[in-house]
């Protein structure tokens, strides 16, 4: 019996997704659990595996969007047929009929442009360094009556140039795009996956003129509809406490002579969080239906900013790792997520979440709660500040929290008393490592 493969749901937000490329032919034979299709939401690109053993029959085609749920291909048994309708792709809509424009006649001695795909004559050397670069020698114009070194290696300084994020670049390459010719959308002009699409689908972007406009689209769009869902279905409340942590900057000096290894502030506060969560689990609890889940998992989200918005990929089972550990896992999600090549399971599941301003210099701030969480937690920038210790006037190092709870779940007095153990944890550093590690 043919087995659906569907368009699946890649976060809450998500309604529609698109397919970037089949890793398998029509008809190839596919075991259950392989990668057959990448498809792309809003915010990440993803391997659907195929559900079933057998032969591949795929429906949507490259730079098709469908709606989540909606088949977009399916897995047969070796023979079996399925009905026509269910193996075509919906027809695309009909595009206006084009403007015929006045053929535009070269000037005398000019070298006409080359078509992508045509065969034009080419130096030996030329398509040796095309090799060398992994150039397509088709898409090279000519400089004279043939493609020279020159007009190769130019090619390729003009495409290295083009700004493009690593997604938008892969999909032009594989798709015998020239990304010079793609006018980008993303921040400063940069190239993003949005403008690939377009390309593909011949729709260019409007001329530009003032006002400039950014599209509303992509994961910018992905990141106000989750925030205004969680603004509308909570009732959040955030509070804010002041730490000193003098010892804790102090404190991490000596761990990363000691580990011989980069120690950040994050780490050390993804570590306190963690502490902090066993004395006052309903910090990491969430809303199902009508009961209240405390999650047996300790999973803290790092929120990562982006040129293009926001990720929060998230520290799995982060009690159960050491600092060290912690750190080595939030370097190498924060990497891959500027790459976009983190998968589904790294950036969903959290049970708790922190968000770092320091580094642009805020104090404080009002995070948003990302649901199904109930709670979110806001840091701030560490700043030096005269204290009165011992009967004497000391510079101390300070910093903000910000913690926003959902009310529904958490009162004043519960997200008060975990803000109060984190404090305390942060001046304390000792206390972090009691009973879990030395």
């Amino acid at each position: 019996m043919a087995t659906k493969v569907i368009m699946p749901k890649l976060g809450m937000a998500m309604s529609e997704g698109t397919v970037v490329k089949w890793l398998k032919e029509d008809g190839a034979e596919v075991q259950a659990g392989e990668p057959v299709v990448v498809v792309m939401s809003k915010k990440i690109t993803y391997e659907v595996e195929a559900p079933a053993s057998g032969i591949l029959r795929p429906v949507a085609k490259p730079k098709d969007v469908r709606g989540v749920g909606q088949v977009i291909g399916w897995v047969t048994a070796a023979g079996e047929e399925i009905a026509e309708e269910e193996v075509e792709a919906p027809p695309p809509e009909e595009a206006p009929a084009a403007v015929a424009e006045p053929a535009k006649v070269p000037a005398p001695g000019a070298p006409e442009p080359a078509v992508a795909g045509e065969r034009v004559p080419s130096s030996p050397a030329a398509r040796r360094l095309a090799k060398e670069l992994g150039v397509d020698i088709t898409r090279v114009t000519p400089s004279g009556r043939r493609i020279t070194e020159t007009d190769v290696q130019q090619y390729y300084e003009e495409q290295s140039r083009v700004e493009a994020t690593p997604l938008a670049r892969r999909m032009a390459e594989e798709e015998g795009l020239d990304l010079a010719q793609i006018e980008g959308t993303g921040p400063g002009g940069r190239i993003i996956e949005e403008d690939v699409l377009r390309a593909l689908e011949g729709t260019g972007v409007p001329a530009a003129g003032p006002p400039r406009s950014i599209p509303y689209l992509g994961m910018r769009q992905a990141i106000a509809e989750q925030m205004v869902y969680s603004l509308q279905s909570m009732a959040q409340l955030t509070i804010t406490a002041k730490a000193d942590v003098t010892e804790l900057k102090s404190t991490r000096e000596a761990l990363a002579a000691r580990w011989e290894c980069k120690v950040s502030y994050t780490d050390l506060l993804v570590k306190a969080v963690v502490v902090a969560l066993r004395e006052h689990p309903l910090l990491g609890s969430k809303l199902e239906n009508d009961e209240i889940v405390m999650p047996q998992e300790v999973n803290v989200g790092v929120a990562v900013a982006l040129e293009d918005g926001l990720i929060v990929p998230v520290v799995r089972n982060a009690d159960r790792l050491t600092v060290p550990e912690i750190g080595e896992a939030i370097r190498d999600l924060a990497e891959r997520a500027r790459t976009n090549a983190l998968n589904l399971d790294e950036v969903t599941g959290a049970t708790f979440t922190i968000t770092n301003l320091g580094m642009f210099g805020v104090d404080a701030f009002t995070p948003i709660i990302n649901p199904p969480e109930v709670a979110i937690l806001g840091v701030g920038r560490i700043f030096e500040e005269l204290a009165l210790l011992d009967g004497q006037i000391v510079g101390r190092s300070r910093m903000v929290l910000s913690l926003t709870i959902d009310h529904r779940i958490v009162d004043g007095a519960p997200g008060a008393k975990f803000l109060q153990t984190l404090v305390a944890l942060l001046e304390h550093p000792a206390l972090i490592f009691a009973g879990s590690e030395g």
